[in-house]
């Protein structure tokens, strides 16, 4: 059985950095928050670096409201 998660390193430098609050069925909002407005405004310029998502301890599990995930977005 293949596994759920894989490792890969992540390059080192620069991320705007969003705390998304809230159950994952509301993620897309964060999302369209930060390229709908966010990126549309700032004079920060993204990097060609993969983004991610950190999910620590202030992680509740997926539909609890009071969840809170980092969302990072690599800038030069």
């Amino acid at each position: 059985m293949p596994s759920l998660f894989v490792s890969k390193n992540i390059d080192g430098g620069k991320y705007a950095v969003f705390t998304h609050t809230g159950s994952l069925d509301k993620l897309d909002k964060t999302y369209e928050y930060i390229w709908g407005t966010w990126f549309l405004s700032t004079k920060e310029k993204i990097d060609i670096r993969d983004d991610f998502e950190i999910y620590d301890e202030r992680f509740l599990g997926p539909d609890n409201v009071d969840s809170q995930i980092d969302i990072c977005i690599p800038i030069k």
